[in-house]
């Protein structure tokens, strides 16, 4: 799947790219016919193909014809994005995040209060460990959204973190990352804690403000083996 999918992804932008049958495919990649029809169904799910009658299989020109599940599949079988598929998960992040901090504090329960208490608590564990807090950074950020009680915004940033997660990985891996980190996410609890509204969007705002120094330079490429240290598995079929 990860060779038929870094194909596609270099095709992308150029116009009507045919690609092979599944036949000649299933040579070329030394797979089944069986497979190499289950990945283009998926690929073809996702946006990044089209069957046309009578002629054959295209790569869709546009990256915005495609699923943002694309961009999660790409991530995860380490088909590298490029910087600005990154900024522009990011951006997206924070557009999003700045509406969930304000719907979180008017709308949070006691419940929503603990799991977030204990994401951090777990975090200054991880921080005395020395541990990468990309896992736990993302947990209390997803429980903040949780709290929006929006469920589409929250499985648009579960694909968001999906797509960013190596990055991230690389970002809390730079020297005072997780330090000013965590002590912002204490901040952003509190205002929640309060219902204070204003307080909370302030917060988020100033939270990726700060971060956008160290996440320029974790934008840097990594080697896919750097990123699956911490990353979580996401089952995918593989060509037999």
């Amino acid at each position: 799947m990860k060779a038929l999918l870094t194909h596609v992804d270099r095709a992308r932008g150029t116009p009507a790219t045919r690609l092979p049958g599944e036949r000649e495919l299933a040579a070329t990649y030394g797979a089944s016919r069986t497979s190499v029809r289950e990945v283009l169904g998926i690929f073809e799910a996702l946006r990044l193909i089209e069957r046309r009658p009578q002629s054959g299989i295209y790569v869709r020109e546009a990256d915005t014809d495609a699923s943002i599940d694309a961009l999660v599949l790409q991530e995860a079988l380490d088909v590298r994005h490029s910087a600005d598929a990154y900024e522009q998960a990011q951006e997206a992040r924070v557009i999003l995040e700045i509406e969930a901090a304000r719907l979180a504090a008017e709308r949070r329960t006691a419940a929503d209060l603990d799991v977030m208490r204990a994401v951090i608590d777990k975090s200054r564990i991880s921080l005395r460990e020395g541990k990468n807090l990309a896992d736990d950074d993302e947990a209390f950020h997803l429980a903040l959204i949780a709290a929006a009680k929006n469920p589409v915004l929250l499985r648009i940033a579960k694909s968001l973190y999906l797509i960013t997660r190596s990055v991230r990985i690389s970002y809390f891996d730079l020297p005072g990352a997780a330090k000013s980190s965590l002590p912002q996410h204490e901040r952003m609890l509190e205002s929640l804690e309060a219902g204070d509204q204003a307080r909370a969007v302030d917060l988020m705002r100033q939270h990726y403000r700060l971060s956008t120094r160290y996440w320029r330079r974790a934008k840097k490429p990594r080697l896919p083996s750097q990123a699956k240290r911490s990353r979580s598995s996401v089952p995918i079929r593989k060509f037999a």
